[in-house]
């Protein structure tokens, strides 16, 4: 069983130490930020932001950041502890009406993820994003996907 709760300093910290590979590699690619200093700036600068426990412990970070107010754009923003693979199914169910609740905020969501980041890619195609084709970003100049998915009325 999986549940949201609002983030905490110390659910933050614990995420950040046991942040997956693929996100680690994805927040240093785009800002050259370790997973304290994303998670952290992350929860500042968003207008909804949220934690997944699983059995008393942080799981997952999600955010909102308006972006556009006359376009309804927002920028989604997920990142992950190791663990969280352990519960991969209660996760993407509970996952969709996350999303959906975000849609009502901003119709449009967008944002960027790293091209290797493939665990990412793939729940974000089962949450029916579209993922566009790659393009050179970041310090480094890596590959990332922009993906996008608009709210149907």
């Amino acid at each position: 069983m999986v549940e949201f709760v609002k983030p905490t300093v110390e659910l933050i910290e614990k995420i950040a130490a046991d942040m997956r590979d693929e996100d680690v590699a994805e927040i240093w690619a785009s800002h050259h930020h370790t997973p304290l200093e994303s998670l952290m700036s992350g929860w500042e600068v968003s207008d909804l932001s949220t934690i997944v426990m699983g059995d008393d412990e942080p799981l997952v970070m999600f955010g909102l950041v308006k972006k556009d107010i006359l376009s309804g754009s927002g920028t989604v923003w997920l990142l992950g502890a190791n663990r969280a693979m352990q519960y991969k199914r209660e996760f993407l169910t509970q996952s969709k009406p996350v999303i959906d609740e975000m849609l009502t905020i901003c119709p449009r969501l967008c944002n960027m993820v790293h091209a290797k980041n493939k665990t990412s890619i793939r729940w974000l195609r089962w949450l029916g994003f579209t993922i566009e084709e790659p393009t050179q970003q970041g310090p480094d100049k890596e590959l990332f996907h922009r993906f996008h998915l608009e709210r149907c009325d």
